[in-house]
């Protein structure tokens, strides 16, 4: 085999590069996309490939992990429930409608956006005013959103949580997220409650940790007027992410001590760490020779 025909000697074709770029920025860990980027971008020295790949995986992004928006204007969560168009989101509480940049992350081109269904709105105003009221207090950066949903049938509600603490000059970051949904029905009627809870963190100091912890949960909750089915609703979600959250402190009080440590794997084998700035350096000073 001659050299040029060597494995690894030649270049990635852009459909290559595309598909390595997607694959790495899907599993950027919360509040680590824009790094991500930036690392791959000086890596792949392609705009062109990066900038096909960058605004929908971003947009994917923000949506998957409900990124908070808190502007003057409004409050809410981006999500695939309250997407009205391409980019375009609806914030139900302050009746909304804003573009947002995935890329420079900023909201703007703010309309009003009126909600028709008066009843319908009445329900989710007090749904919201509860789920706000448990977040403010267990949740010192949390935010919620709750969305209606018209179907042909029935009106479904859907409830949003998200809190996170990014704390990169402490090498970690993490993230809580839940979704909440049920359908409106008769009063003295039980709807079922369907839920998701999620809990993701990324520890980064001389290695690489990742924790991915994911429930669901199925009730029952009986429908009477608003302000109570939204108080009943709340004591729902409470309990259960109660019980997440007590689960998680008894596995980590089991887990601490040598046992978590033994995660922990020195890298790399020469018990040093990777100094990735002579890296970029190296890859710049290539690229400016073979131009």
């Amino acid at each position: 085999m001659s050299k040029e025909d060597t494995p690894g000697d030649h270049p990635l074709s852009g459909p290559e590069k595309v598909q390595v770029v997607s694959r790495l920025l899907k599993q950027a860990p919360p509040g680590e996309f824009t790094e991500a980027f930036s690392d791959l971008r000086l890596l792949v020295d392609d705009d062109a490939v990066m900038g096909e790949e960058v605004a929908s995986l971003c947009a994917v992004h923000d949506k998957d992990h409900f990124t908070p928006i808190r502007t003057q204007e409004c409050e809410v969560l981006l999500t695939r429930h309250n997407e009205l168009e391409e980019n375009r989101f609806l914030d139900p509480q302050g009746q909304v409608s804003f573009k947002y940049d995935h890329l420079k992350r900023k909201a703007g081109e703010f309309q009003p956006h009126p909600e028709e269904d008066e009843k319908g709105e009445l329900w989710r105003r007090a749904i919201q005013e509860s789920l706000k009221a448990y977040v403010r207090n267990h949740y010192p950066e949390g935010v919620c959103s709750v969305f209606i949903k018209d179907t042909a049938i029935r009106k479904i509600f859907v409830a949003c949580i998200e809190s996170h603490r990014y704390r990169p000059s402490a090498f970690w970051n993490g993230l809580w997220k839940s979704e909440w949904t049920f359908a409106l029905v008769p009063v003295a009627t039980s709807t079922p409650v369907t839920g998701s809870i999620t809990v993701q963190a990324h520890y980064f100091e001389d290695g690489n940790t990742h924790l991915t912890v994911a429930r669901d949960v199925e009730e029952t909750l009986l429908v009477t007027d608003e302000a109570q089915t939204a108080q009943d609703f709340v004591k729902l979600v409470e309990k259960a992410e109660s019980a997440v959250q007590g689960g998680l402190m008894e596995e980590y009080q089991l887990m601490n001590g040598t046992y978590l440590k033994s995660f922990r794997r020195q890298l790399p084998i020469t018990h040093t760490t990777l100094d990735w700035e002579k890296v970029a350096t190296a890859k710049v000073l290539e690229a400016r020779v073979i131009q």
